[in-house]
């Protein structure tokens, strides 16, 4: 059923490309294997092998590596020990004392969405290296096991260091297992009972204490009215905290789990309210708890004997507040820590001297309160007094290399102090361009620390670019952190795969084969920008697409030219980078610069009938180019699908002019009907993604109706439905949310969050079902596809088994976890690609 688009450019032909593109009847030398050849291949990776295998192509967790040139992504807990910093960004990386050297200690993916119910296999008891982690805070034991709070997995969880009998299981060096949580979020009140069987609902931090205990932060919820516990897991029974323990069982030792707003100081710790975050919890030189009451805006204190702490007279297993009066807000520096504001403190830690540093997240700042009278980390300070020591006024430099009350912190999430006194901070940034994710190091005295020369007083980045997802730039595909929720992908006629990384608003490229490519010299199977990284959030038109700012890339397309058109979301433009020099889209274009091509700027839906350019477009999500070159546009705002006419004609029943823009499918209200009638007449639901075949009709991906529906570009019985000229039909899909129907007839299955659409050279419809974990198909034909026997019209799963995490490489595809692929494309010579979340993934067969 499927022809293709004519046309050449470098020897590309192309067609039907949104999150997609086959790259049409070639031979693509070098395809089926290059593109993994260089660089290490993640542990859990192999190479293709037979019918419906699974590999990894592109995308890991960025190192080893020099810790500056690693993304670190979303930075939200940090310690120091053993000489080391440990970083808990989703991942946990180590930064090897005394060098700039950044390995990953767990975590083969991190998961950064939570889906209530929604099973996830963690790979607990397998191998830290390919486990699912979303991690934070982290610790070391005194047996040297690494101990993770994993946050959106409602867990604790532990790296065993040395094969052995820990926390009343056996472990396996290197391999990873939950001591606390069931690997989902809640809360149910597990105090006193076994901690693997305890639902735990945010677990931010973990500190152990001398006997072996294990101290977590339960974060709450505001959303669901559950409060901030903090708790203990105890290693060995006895007493401790004032209760008695059994060895594996969990207990609250902060928070009384009903109140959420702080409350009950100076009584017992059990009894008090804590708010609905909270941050770090470290343990100090008398084994005080000392906690960042985040919501509470202060920094509190539950001491395990009776005596004088921090200025006051404390009652054991009692909680005080030591800095913060309870509102948000700035002020007190000079000043008594009980008397000054802060906002929104998410760390805390001691030094060796027994001051506090706070990382007072809202003010952007690090604070000391001193313990006694003195200079401490440049500051001179009285007793019980408030200070900053690094951050400044909003719109501040970030001020590397200077000062530290110069500098900019953006968002600091964890503060830790080394060996050298110098403090370590990690700053979690704000929005998709901050350039603030990084972890950074306030120099206690000048000298050669973590790979740079430091002078005392200044602050410097120890690890991150800045960037979220992303780096590896022009290194091994496998090496390259590419974090993003969009990874549209598109094939090209030379087998190079196009990711648009949505939150990195970039285009970037994996090689099949050295070349040129979009401007670039490439190597095989290593990774490149080719668009974007310029300004944010517009800029660059007429000039390198290297250059220009882009705002959340999402649908691929590559034309009978050659030209790559991308949807700038967040614009709501659609651009093309030019392949060639030539006329396209009624403009002149230079090679590998960038052109505007439809949209003016405004988010909405007017200019139907009128030059493209100066047209409204509202969240552009999807691109296809058609067999007459039209360039179809998922109008995701606006509830429509349009075109971008190449030609002056008659195309999906209506007269065209080239260059000019209309409503093909839609008519703006979003709903279901029209099956069977005029496509501008049918409702639509956030139509997420396009593709067209040989026909001439439209494949959508009509998300919020849990369907996949066509536009007829010709009169004809297509997908076993007979259809007439710019009519709708629904072709899979009953309209329910859920997963069922697989090996039967594709209109009765459910979907849920059908993300992507991909058509191969056997007409098959490719969709990425998203929520369900899988890439399923819609057979075109009897046949074996991907591995697996079809019935022509029926539907089938190719890739996942339902479970969101990593897993499975090397094996069938249908055994293999994946984690919200977002992404499909299919190559010249069958292989097909998904965008599973974090990585490009391939799928043989």
């Amino acid at each position: 059923m499927l022809s293709h688009a004519s046309g050449k450019s470098r020897g590309r032909i192309a067609v039907a490309v949104a999150g997609v593109t086959v790259a049409a009847g070639l031979t693509l030398s070098g395809t089926g294997g290059k593109a993994q050849a260089a660089g290490p291949v993640h542990p859990a990776a192999a190479q293709s092998g037979g019918p419906g295998t699974i590999s990894t192509v592109a995308g890991g967790v960025g190192g080893p590596g020099p810790g500056r040139q690693v993304a670190i992504n979303f930075p939200c807990g940090v310690n120091v020990s053993a000489g080391a910093v440990y970083i808990g960004d989703g991942l946990v990386q180590e930064l090897k004392p005394g060098t700039d050297w950044l390995t990953t200690q767990a975590g083969g993916v991190r998961r950064a969405a939570v889906i209530p119910g929604e099973p996830v296999d963690l790979g607990n008891d397998g191998p830290a290296a390919d486990a699912v982690t979303s991690a934070c805070g982290v610790a070391l034991d005194k047996s040297g096991n690494l101990v993770i709070a994993d946050q959106l997995n409602g867990s604790v969880r532990v790296v065993a260091a040395h094969s052995g009998s820990f926390y009343g299981m056996q472990m396996t060096a290197g391999h990873i297992y939950t001591i606390a949580g069931v690997g989902r979020i809640g809360r149910t009140d597990g105090n006193g009972g076994p901690a693997t069987k305890a639902v735990l609902s945010q677990p931010a931090d973990v500190a152990v204490d001398s006997s072996g205990n294990v101290v977590l932060t339960d974060s709450g919820n505001p959303n669901t009215g559950i409060p901030a516990q903090v708790q203990v897991v105890a290693a060995t029974t006895g007493n401790f905290y004032g209760q008695h323990m059994t060895a594996g069982d969990i207990y609250n030792v902060a928070g009384n789990g009903h109140i959420l707003k702080a409350s009950g100081d100076g009584g017992p710790a059990v009894k008090a309210g804590l708010g609905a975050t909270i941050g770090q919890v470290r343990i100090d030189s008398d084994g005080n708890l000392v906690l960042a009451d985040t919501s509470g805006n202060s920094i509190r204190v539950v001491p395990v004997k009776s005596g004088t702490f921090y200025g006051q007279q404390m009652t054991a297993e009692h909680i005080y507040p030591v800095a913060g009066t309870g509102t948000a807000g700035f002020s007190g520096d000079g000043g008594p820590a009980t008397q000054a504001k802060l906002n929104g403190p998410l760390g805390v830690t001691a030094d060796s001297g027994g001051n506090l540093l706070i990382a007072d997240s809202s003010n952007d700042r690090v604070r000391l309160v001193a313990a006694k009278a003195g200079t401490f980390h440049g500051q001179q300070v009285a007793a019980g007094d408030i200070d900053t020591i690094a951050g400044c006024e909003p719109g501040c430099a970030v001020g590397d290399g200077g000062p530290a009350l110069k500098a900019r912190v953006t968002m600091p999430d964890a503060v830790a102090v080394d060996a050298s006194g110098d403090v370590i901070v990690d700053e979690r940034g704000e929005g998709r361009v901050s350039d603030d994710r990084r972890v950074r190091a306030i120099a206690a005295s000048s000298g050669h620390l973590y790979g740079q020369n430091m002078t005392a007083g200044d602050i410097y980045t120890i690890a991150g670019n800045g960037t979220l997802g992303l780096s590896g730039n022009g290194g091994p595909a496998l090496r390259a952190v590419m974090i993003t929720s969009s990874s549209r992908m598109a094939v090209d006629s030379d087998g190079n795969v196009v990711v648009a990384a949505g939150e990195n608003n970039r285009l970037r490229v994996v090689p099949a084969s050295s070349g040129r490519f979009y401007g670039v010299q490439m190597t095989a199977g290593r990774i490149y920008t080719v668009a974007g990284g310029g300004c944010f959030p517009y800029c660059g038109d007429g000039g390198l697409a290297t250059h220009a700012g882009m705002n959340f890339p999402d649908g691929l397309a590559i034309d009978a030219d050659g030209n790559l058109a991308v949807a700038d979301e967040g614009n709501n433009r659609v651009r093309v980078v030019a392949d060639t020099t030539g006329n396209f889209y009624g403009q002149h274009m230079t090679a590998d610069h960038i052109y505007t091509v439809a949209g003016d700027g405004k988010q909405g839906s007017s200019g139907d009938g009128g030059p493209a350019t100066k047209a409204e477009l509202s969240v552009v999500s999807g691109l296809a180019v058609d067999r007459d070159r039209n360039l179809i546009i998922t109008d995701d705002g606006s509830n429509r699908i349009r075109v971008l006419a190449a030609t002056t004609g008659n195309f999906y029943g209506q007269h065209m002019t080239a260059d000019d823009i209309y409503t093909i499918a839609g008519d703006g209200t979003s709903g279901f009907s029209g099956d069977g009638g005029l496509g501008t007449n049918a409702e639509l639901a956030a139509p997420k993604d396009v593709a067209s075949d040989g026909d001439g009709n439209v494949i959508i991906v009509d998300q919020g109706n849990s369907r996949i529906r066509v536009l007829a570009g010709s009169t004809g019985n297509f997908y076993g439905v007979a259809m007439t000229t710019g009519h709708i039909y629904s072709i899979a899909g009953n309209g329910s949310k859920g997963f069922s129907g697989d090996g039967g007839p594709a209109t009765g299955a459910e979907f849920d969050f059908p993300a992507a659409v991909a058509l191969d050279s056997h007409g098959n419809v490719i969709i990425a079902d998203q929520n369900n974990n899988r890439v399923r198909v819609i057979a075109e034909a009897d046949g074996t596809f991907y591995g697996v026997p079809m019935t022509t019209g029926n539907i089938y799963s190719v890739a996942g088994d339902g479970l969101a995490g990593y897993s499975g490489d090397g094996g069938p595809a249908t055994k293999a976890d994946l984690l919200e692929p977002a992404g499909v494309a299919v190559n010249g010579a069958g292989a097909l690609f998904v965008a599973d979340n974090y990585r490009v993934r391939k799928i043989t067969g």
